[in-house]
């Protein structure tokens, strides 16, 4: 079987609640014990056309393996951030970010940081790296080895954090040993990748438009890199800005046609739409560079430099981009993130919220373009995601099924407006492409690493 259009376009990080729980097993319709009333939109377009073999699954049971062909994307949920692995029809494997932030319930009421984090996923006693590295090797399906590792951006709760940096507000972070060839802290990112054998590593460049280089963070960040690259043979890239040949299928490609990945925006820059051509949404000096003194004056977040992805598989369509979001965009346009998008991306079937769902991102005008009909979201504050920004969403996709890696009650609460759009509350989210573009998401239970299915949701259709 060809597989036709898979493109990936590249773009620029659990206190859990009740879950709406169990649904009619191998059916297309989720139902709820509580109240066993069908999801009144849980299968556009109608039923599979599809071998069941895709989609073979039972409650209760463990997850079946990736079969070639299909898409699958993985949200993992630790409740310390993000991190998403992606299995390509061929087997390519992508893993997108490493949720590392150190921050407790305990650390933020002793200095006074308002927004408290979710319960750590499976339990406290599993690091974020060690509970994604077991998740990583039981689903792939080349085991440790994983093709690419992406960093959305320099965040802890998507790369990790380090003592040095951090012990000021969070004194468990003492607690992160040191690896002992390599001088490098044993967190996020740093602890995956001595986990897990990474062949490329991909980021937005910590030399632009700022050299962040010489901070401590970043130094115990490229003692790592230096460690994988001289032990494990690992291939380290900044994200090329319109170019297509950064990321491909390593396994049967030719199998696959029309498989691309461009990469669209990282750090600041742009593709333009044309060939290999970028722009720049910073502020620049005479010399046509980005404007340091600037850019340092208006102190932007990480966020608005995170790299991300339009990923595309037949009529499935996928959006994603890291913690991308918009702020003081009436004096300071250069500030908003997403507005360069727009011009570059189209209608999905499926996106992830930018920066966890929070207020200042996921912008009316991103939105109308995209107008996804599914929505992923993973939360690790007890503010995310917020009200705001569902509303955002269901303005322009009334019918939109929303799924969260995990919720605190009391925003749960703030949420209730939502519920019917809301199937799970939290859970590993398992999102699995057949190549006519139908899919159907799975639950896994987040509470141990049996990865055992809960709820099931779809067929659902592309378009």
């Amino acid at each position: 079987m060809k597989i036709k259009n898979f493109k990936i376009f590249t773009l620029c990080g659990l206190l859990s609640g009740l879950t709406i729980a169990a649904v009619a097993c191998g059916g297309d319709d989720p139902v709820s014990p509580v109240n066993p009333t069908p999801d009144p939109t849980p299968n556009p377009g109608g039923g599979t056309s599809e071998p069941t073999e895709y989609f073979s699954a039972k409650i209760g049971e463990v997850l079946p393996a990736w079969k070639e062909g299909t898409l699958d994307i993985h949200s993992i949920s630790t409740g310390r951030g993000e991190s998403y692995l992606f299995i390509l029809p061929d087997g390519t494997t992508l893993l997108v970010d490493a949720a590392g932030s150190l921050l407790t319930e305990k650390v933020c009421q002793t200095n006074g940081i308002a927004e408290l984090p979710l319960a750590y996923r499976p339990n406290g006693n599993i690091s974020s790296g060690t509970a994604i590295a077991d998740y990583v090797k039981h689903f792939n399906p080349h085991g440790k080895t994983v093709d690419y590792w992406m960093n959305s951006h320099f965040d802890t709760d998507h790369m990790g954090n380090f003592p040095e940096t951090y012990a000021k507000i969070c004194p468990v972070s003492v607690a992160v040993k040191k690896h002992p060839d390599g001088d490098f802290y044993l967190n996020g990112i740093n602890e995956v990748g001595t986990l897990l054998d990474f062949k490329k590593i991909i980021d937005r460049g910590y030399t632009t438009p700022i050299n962040r280089s010489g901070e401590a963070r970043f130094k115990d960040y490229i003692k790592f890199l230096d460690w994988t690259k001289k032990t494990k043979g690992t291939v380290y890239e900044p994200a090329n800005v319109g170019h297509n040949d950064q990321v491909v299928m390593n396994y049967n490609p030719s199998k696959y046609d029309s498989f691309d990945i461009r990469i669209l925006c990282a750090g600041g820059w742009y593709w333009t739409g044309s060939g290999q051509e970028k722009k720049c949404n910073l502020p620049l000096d005479s010399k046509g560079n980005p404007d340091q003194t600037a850019i340092k004056a208006a102190s932007p977040k990480e966020n608005i430099y995170s790299v991300g992805f339009m990923l595309k598989f037949g009529k499935f369509d996928y959006f994603t981009a890291g913690d991308l979001q918009y702020n003081s965009r009436s004096t300071t346009p250069w500030l908003d993130s997403e507005a360069p998008l727009i011009p570059v991306v189209k209608q999905v079937e499926m996106m992830k919220a930018c920066h966890h769902g929070t207020a200042n991102t996921n912008s009316p005008e991103l939105l109308k373009v995209l107008a996804p009909k599914t929505l992923l979201v993973s939360p690790w504050r007890d503010v995310q995601p917020r009200p705001e920004t569902f509303s955002r969403f269901t303005a322009v996709s009334p019918n939109v099924n929303i799924f969260t890696t995990g919720i605190d009650p009391g925003n749960k609460t703030k949420l209730a407006p939502y519920n019917s759009n809301v199937k799970s509350w939290d859970g590993h989210i398992v999102v699995r492409v057949a190549p006519n573009g139908e899919y159907k998401v799975f639950i896994l239970d987040d509470t141990n690493q049996d990865y055992k299915v809960k709820a099931i949701y779809g067929t659902y259709k592309s378009y």
